[in-house]
């Protein structure tokens, strides 16, 4: 059995080779990417298929998709690894032809649903009567039996078959139940089963070339366990081989469970001491000694390794309680130790005499790759948590110069410029946003492949987000002049969903196609495509006459780092991981993103997002608001002469932000760390407290912690500057007791708008 495992590192494929070693034949291949997958499968043929969610081409539902369509997979399982698992991406996964979903962490799972497929696939070791007067058909299905693996007896009556059937012992007998000569196959079933047992519970699958209702109830009042119809399919066929003789194993098994021959039991009387030990309890335990009767238990369970183990168990079992799954540890005769399992039951001796069965397993093999999955979920823990710190750390190198750089562009565009000069704070600042918005996407990207971002579930409008958008593109598609439009708004009222991550990934979409439309037109669009009584999928589209795309390159754009070819990264620019956010978020929202074009002719790029109906918190469209005061009106007006106090160890920083705070007509304080600006703060009263957060000597944190037990510092509101984009790190400053958070670079009217809402409420 060949399995592909498709994933960008080697933990999974080593985990699968070891965990499924002892099978005979089953090969485990890795594939690194989408790309390496598919040159893999047009080589060889492979029977089962666990594929990573998230690839460096390409995600996995797209990969399974294409091995359902090319044929490469028309029945064979494939199992999705995913970081987060959810209602949406399984029901899209499904659509996809994928078989099973499965969360990374839960390896155990997925091993347990493989060993299924890889038994399924192994020879069928059994003997089988196979009765059909066809010839033709006769002899090629005896072949293909016997390539499984299988024993055949090939008859072509059933009187000839009910000899053979009397005289041997079959593991299963296969029979058309249509048959000529003196007896019919119905009636050689029904002789089968009016034999006494065992022989007469032996499996019958039954051949048939109707299907209805009434004969499928009369096949199983003749008593077969299962049927296949005319035509047979090979690989049903084995399916259900399958299951019947693993079912006939499974109640042998049983029973030789019952008859304790498959664990090693050890009888002991109610003093503790050994009766008897069978033949595999003496393998397990390798006593030193040739009889072990009238030795204490703890001779093989010994009581260093076990404290007050055994007077616990004699106390319960005596009670009358059946212990099972009972942890202990034994000993081999040569002195080293074995984790077992013991299930303890009370046997009935005959002699009036209590005695009891200890059923003994040793669960040495299973310890051992239970500590090694945990280890290794440990180790993909942390390299996920090294990768975030890693992350977050570069993210707050990165933005603390970027914040000097950008603030001090802006500081520079409202002094007396010429035309030249202001050309060139143009362009410093236009670079710093683009290191900017390159930066944001590295952290999206990282956060949804962690499976660490979080939609938000509020009401929203879709119209409203569609005008959002196009106002922030506004200025670049005029400088243009391009024609941006918007078409189709079908959309229902009272929706709820993220408006930020709706508004991000149609920006993706619309700021490319400004981008790559050197003349025409930009059209957004808006379609209700499938609708419930509490949801609707809708398909938010963006159409342009740009350059278009190439058939080639299409199935590649949507990866990270990916463009149509190289050229267009030197011509246009970008990162190449807009598309690829844009897709994963359309995905988590529980939709589909792609998109149809022609060279030189444009293209329209779409996505789908499944959003939930409120009627009772709907949100409607609302009319564009009146003109109001800025935010930095508001300041220097009601707020003048007021005194806050500017905390940041990065002297650059401090200056920007000075700058931009003295339009306020306001008193600047400025404290180099957080010791010195919880010192300021106990001699001085402060309207307001910008606090940076990571600094020398004492932290923002910790400071505002120490600014909260001031007399009257528990009043003064607290706003975070910091250069760590993520998440937690803004819920580490509101646990703090701080009022707000804004992340560098700082933007001036984000800054004011956020002081004024903390100094109004």
């Amino acid at each position: 059995m060949n399995i592909l495992v498709v994933d960008a590192t080697h933990l999974y494929r080593d985990i699968l080779q070891q965990a499924l070693s002892h099978y005979a034949d089953v090969r485990v291949a890795l594939a690194l990417s989408q790309q390496e997958a598919r040159e893999l499968v047009a080589r060889e043929t492979f029977h089962f298929f666990v594929i990573s969610g998230q690839l460096p081409d390409g995600d996995g539902i797209e990969l399974a998709r294409a091995l359902r369509a090319d044929g490469r997979a028309k029945v064979e399982p494939i199992v999705l690894l995913t970081s987060s698992a959810s209602s949406e991406l399984a029901a899209q996964a499904t659509r996809s032809g994928v078989t099973e979903l499965f969360r990374k962490q839960d390896i155990d799972e997925l091993l347990r649903f493989m060993r299924h497929y890889v038994e399924l696939l192994q020879p069928m070791r059994c003997r089988i009567l196979y009765v059909e007067d066809a010839r033709d058909q006769r002899a090629l299905l005896e072949a293909q039996l016997r390539e499984w693996g299988m024993t055949v007896d090939a008859i072509a009556s059933a009187d000839e078959a009910w000899l053979a059937f009397e005289a041997n012992d079959y593991d299963l007998v296969l029979c058309d139940v249509v048959l000529g000569g003196h007896m019919t196959g119905t009636r050689l079933i029904n002789r089968i089963r009016r034999l006494p047992l065992p022989k007469g519970g032996t499996p019958v699958l039954a051949v048939t070339a109707f299907d209805n209702p009434l004969r499928r109830i009369e096949l199983f009042q003749l008593g077969v366990d299962d049927y296949v119809q005319k035509p047979i399919l090979a690989e049903e066929m084995r399916a259900r081989l399958h299951n019947l003789l693993a079912r006939k194993r499974a109640v042998e098994r049983s029973q030789m469970l019952l008859a304790a021959t498959a664990l090693g039991v050890v009888v002991v009387g109610t003093d503790g001491v050994i009766v008897s030990m069978d033949d595999n309890s003496l393998e397990m335990f390798r006593p030193r000694m040739q009889t072990m009767r009238g030795q204490p238990l703890s001779a093989l369970l010994p009581e260093e390794k076990n404290p007050a183990l055994l007077g616990q168990l004699m106390q319960r079992v005596m009670a009358g309680e059946r212990v099972s799954g009972l942890k202990a540890v034994g000993l081999h005769g040569e002195g080293e130790y074995f984790p077992v399992e013991l299930t303890v039951v009370e046997i009935n001796s005959g002699d009036g005499v209590r005695h009891f069965a200890l059923l003994a397993r040793d669960i040495s093999e299973e310890q051992a790759l239970a500590t090694y999955l945990t280890r290794a979920s440990e180790a993909a823990e942390r390299a996920e948590q090294i990768k975030t710190a890693f992350l977050a750390n570069m993210s707050h190198e990165i933005r603390t110069p970027l914040n000097a750089i950008i603030g001090m562009a802006h500081i520079l565009s409202r002094t007396e410029l010429d035309d030249a000069q202001r050309k060139y704070v143009g362009h410093i600042d236009a670079a710093g946003q683009h290191l900017l918005g390159l930066i944001t996407n590295v952290l999206d990207l990282s956060k949804i492949e962690a499976g660490r971002l979080e939609l938000e579930h509020i009401p929203l409008a879709t119209e409203n987000i569609v005008c959002e958008v196009l106002s922030m593109i506004a200025e670049s598609a005029a400088e243009k002049g391009l024609d941006v439009r918007i078409g189709d708004l079908d959309s229902p009222s009272g929706l709820v969903g993220d408006p930020v991550r709706l508004r991000q990934a149609l920006l993706n979409y619309v700021s490319n196609a400004i981008k790559f439309t050197a003349e025409g037109s930009v059209e957004v669009r808006v379609v209700t495509q499938e609708a419930s009584e509490d949801s609707v999928l809708l398909r938010f589209e963006v159409a342009d006459t740009g350059i278009g795309i190439s058939a080639d390159a299409m199935d590649e754009i949507f990866s990270a780092f990916r463009q149509a070819d190289n050229s267009t990264t030197r011509r246009y620019g970008g990162s190449g991981l807009g598309l690829s956010i844009t897709r994963q978020l359309a995905e988590l929202m529980g939709g589909e993103a792609g998109v149809s074009s022609t060279l030189g002719q444009g293209s329209v790029f779409w996505f789908t997002a499944s959003l939930k109906r409120n009627t009772v918190l709907a949100a409607r469209p609302t009319a564009p608001l009146p003109a109001t005061e800025s935010a930095e009106t508001v300041l220097a007006r009601d707020y003048a002469g007021c005194r806050f106090l500017l905390v940041d160890d990065e002297i650059v920083n401090r200056q920007v932000a000075e700058a931009i705070l003295s339009r306020l007509n306001c008193e600047i304080d400025t404290a180099n760390d957080g010791r010195e600006a919880v010192d300021m703060a106990g001699r001085n009263d402060y309207a307001l407290i910008l606090m940076d957060m990571l600094m020398p000597n004492m932290g923002g944190v910790e400071a505002a912690q120490r600014i909260r037990l001031l007399p009257g510092g528990e009043r003064v509101p607290i706003v975070a500057l910091t250069a760590n984009a993520f998440a937690d790190e803004k819920q580490r400053c509101l646990d703090a007791g701080m009022n707000d958070f804004i992340s560098k670079p700082i933007r001036p009217e984000v800054l004011f708008e956020t002081m004024l809402r903390c100094l109004a409420g």
